[in-house]
């Protein structure tokens, strides 16, 4: 059994078909199939049921599965350790959506100016589909607004923020304060679930015993911008994405007068991950660049 035998295994498992998985190896699928039987052989178990034209995990193969990621991940962190010494070093890490879209250039030009050396390779994505990328050493480690109690992640918490409810001028006129169980009955306009600030709003309104019932979820805060400018509803955001329309006049803020919305952002990374020192200088910057009100 050799490291090619996982890495086709680990294939197989991903495309859940032995010719996708043959094409994305580009060999052919016999060669595919016979490597398979001889882990089946190795490890004297059954991997595979093959079923209308597909293949699904055993018991067995779910449990190398997660063997087989470690091992493949490790290699490559191997790799990218020992290379590191002899080349400019190189550093993956992940950002929520809304640092994303308020400071992750100013984030890469400190780090550019600071560690010119090392290749940073930065990716946005929501809380949720972050922490997959860790789990599956996607990323080296990530900002994130939300943290998923587990045994696998170390996590250091970095700043935070208020979320601010607003909505166009011209929306509930007259009106400039709402409690929580007035604001859940409104027209909102809300982030995805699975997103920090999501989680964030229905935390808050959940402590009042109110839920929320959004008439748009969107990934993109833009569009959720764009439906409060038009008079759809209410919008809450991190203040940071709305203060720009706030001094504008296109937005204005409501008061929440029996609580608030807080969000919090921690740097998390894997248990296991080992970090070059590239990997640490890049988050002595973050810190420094992200210094602000503690959670």
């Amino acid at each position: 059994m050799t490291l090619r035998h996982l890495e086709i295994f680990s294939a197989v498992c991903a495309q859940e078909s032995f010719t996708r998985a043959a094409e994305q190896l580009n060999m052919a699928q016999p060669a595919v199939s016979l490597a398979i039987r001889e882990l089946e052989v190795f490890y004297n178990v059954r991997l595979f049921e093959r079923m209308n034209r597909r293949v699904y995990l055993t018991e067995a193969g779910r449990t190398l599965r997660q063997y087989a990621d470690t091992v493949l991940s490790q290699f490559q962190e191997s790799v990218e350790v020992l290379r590191e010494s002899g080349a400019q070093g190189a550093c993956r890490f992940g950002v929520h959506v809304t640092l994303g879209e308020t400071r992750l250039a100013g984030i890469l030009a400190h780090l550019a100016e600071a560690l010119p050396e090392i290749t940073v390779r930065a990716s946005i994505h929501n809380s949720r589909e972050t922490e997959r990328m860790i789990l599956q050493n996607e990323l080296d480690f990530a900002v994130v607004d939300n943290v998923t109690v587990s045994p696998h992640y170390l996590v250091e918490p970095l700043c935070g923020e208020e979320l601010a409810a607003v909505c166009a001028p011209g929306y509930l006129e007259g009106k400039n304060s709402l409690t929580l169980a007035e604001l859940a009955e409104e027209r909102l306009l809300l982030r995805e679930r699975g997103s920090g600030t999501r989680n964030s709003v229905d935390a808050g309104l959940q402590g009042a015993g109110a839920t929320a019932q959004p008439v748009v979820e969107s990934v993109s805060t833009a569009a959720l911008l764009a439906c409060a400018r038009a008079g759809f509803g209410i919008t809450l955001l991190p203040r940071s994405l709305v203060v720009a329309d706030l001094e504008r006049g296109d937005l204005r803020e409501l008061a929440v007068e029996d609580g608030g919305f807080h969000r919090s952002y921690f740097l998390v990374r894997h248990r296991s991950k080992y970090l070059t020192d590239g990997m640490k200088r890049v988050i002595r910057v973050l810190r420094e660049h992200l210094g602000g009100e503690q959670p």
